[in-house]
């Protein structure tokens, strides 16, 4: 016979051990439900407050004086992501500042979403730009709000007019609308990346450096028309108050001997090849009106849709910009086809810029258009000091010139600047007092 098992223990817990470790363990799934929500709603509450909440508005009076500054792309971000732009807006309103130019078209992307550079095979918006921060809000969107709060104009500022990065998708996805020196390089000035970075990085530190710059074709019908709609697909979607076109809106010298170029040059001068000499008068003159007649092109598109939008240029002065980048702008101020330029006037020496006020060849222009004057505050690394600042828009000033744009706002309204907020304020109040 075998031998009777012991009954022993049950291997089962009881029904009524079960229940209550199943109430405990909802429990405590109820209360890490209840933590991860409060701690949910404390950062939405906290996002909202730093997204609602918005900087004094500081109204300012209507001048006919210009009163810019520049801000690039990366500081326009910075501000943005930091929850910083309405300070940096109202700051720059404090300092008199009227005019911002922010940079919206650089390196083959736009600072703002949009769909035209994505049909011409690039992407919707600049990389930095693309994440989705503010429901239904972008950085562009965010600038000209914060502008109009203070009674400023904003003049979104298309940095790179022609110029794309040879690596950008763009200029991937047409390499027929690149223009070629007469080598057949569509690359004017190459730079060399480091050997040891891989691919990826080298396209990425030729970008930063423009070393891989190249240059759309202004004769192409495509490219014109890619700029035509890029530029009216902000003034259509934006309240914006105009667009700047600057000295990149060019052509290098050297550039336009390609294949399309080269043929509709032959069709309008029977037959014959553009000059072997990138400088011969009239082949300078026809790249030139390509030029002159695509920004009429675009002048009329933007002012059918917004009648009192500005036509900003700010090219370098006129001699320099004709021979060096085929930029016609004595002839646009002629023609009418610009209400305001900003002459990039970078000097080194106070006297050499003192002599160019009124010697470079646009002094005589003031009264046909209100002309500007661009300073340079110095590079990130090595801002110009503050005082230097000051003699160049006494010097503007006394020349009777419309105002001043600075370049850039890191190194003026920054803490790069070379002086203390309080100082370059008080100084400002001062001299824009009109």
């Amino acid at each position: 016979m075998s031998e009777a098992k012991s009954p022993g223990k049950s291997s089962r817990t009881s029904p009524a051990k079960s229940s209550k470790q199943s109430r405990l363990l909802l429990r405590a799934k109820l209360a890490r439900r209840r933590r991860r929500r409060y701690w949910a709603l404390g950062i939405a509450a906290v996002w909202l407050v730093l997204a609602c909440w918005q900087a004094p508005a500081v109204k300012l009076t209507t001048s006919n004086q210009i009163r810019g500054v520049w801000m690039t792309n990366v500081a326009a971000a910075m501000n943005y992501f930091s929850f910083r732009l309405d300070d940096a807006v109202a700051n720059l309103a404090e300092h008199r500042i009227n005019t911002l130019y922010p940079s919206v078209w650089n390196q083959g992307y736009t600072l703002y979403p949009n769909e035209v550079t994505k049909k011409a095979g690039g992407q919707c918006c600049d990389r930095i730009a693309n994440v989705p921060f503010y429901p239904f809000d972008d950085i562009l969107h965010s600038l000209t709000r914060q502008a109009h709060r203070h009674n400023m104009r904003l003049i979104p500022w298309f940095e790179y007019g022609l110029m794309v990065p040879a690596t950008s998708p763009i200029a991937r996805a047409h390499p027929e609308w690149l223009t070629t020196n007469r080598a057949g390089a569509s690359i004017p000035a190459p730079l060399s990346a480091h050997p040891l970075l891989p691919q990826p990085l080298k396209n990425v530190q030729m970008e930063i450096t423009g070393g891989n710059i190249a240059w759309l074709n202004p004769m192409h019908p495509e490219v014109r028309q890619f700029m035509i709609d890029l530029i009216v697909d902000v003034v259509k979607r934006y309240p914006v108050d105009g667009i700047q076109l600057d000295d990149h809106f060019s052509l290098p010298m050297s550039m336009g001997y390609d294949p399309y170029s080269v043929q509709l040059y032959k069709d309008t001068h029977g037959g014959a090849p553009p000059p072997d000499d990138p400088s011969a008068p009239g082949w300078v003159a026809w790249r030139a009106h390509a030029i002159t007649t695509l920004l009429t092109d675009i002048t009329q598109a933007v002012k059918e849709v917004r009648p009192e939008a500005i036509i900003s240029v700010s090219p370098n002065p006129p001699g320099f910009a004709y021979r060096k980048y085929l930029q016609d702008w004595v002839q646009w101020v002629n023609l009418g086809i610009v209400d305001e330029v900003v002459v990039q006037l970078y000097r080194d020496d106070l006297s050499i810029f003192e002599k160019d006020l009124y010697s470079s060849g646009f002094h005589n222009l003031r009264n046909q258009v209100p002309i500007a004057i661009g300073l340079y505050t110095g590079p990130l690394a090595a801002a110009k000091d503050f005082n230097r600042t000051v003699d160049e828009i006494s010097a503007v000033q006394q020349a009777g010139y419309r105002g001043v744009a600075f370049f850039s706002w890191e190194t003026t309204f920054w803490v790069l600047r070379k002086a203390t907020d309080l100082e370059v304020r008080q100084t400002l109040e001062r001299l824009f007092q009109s």
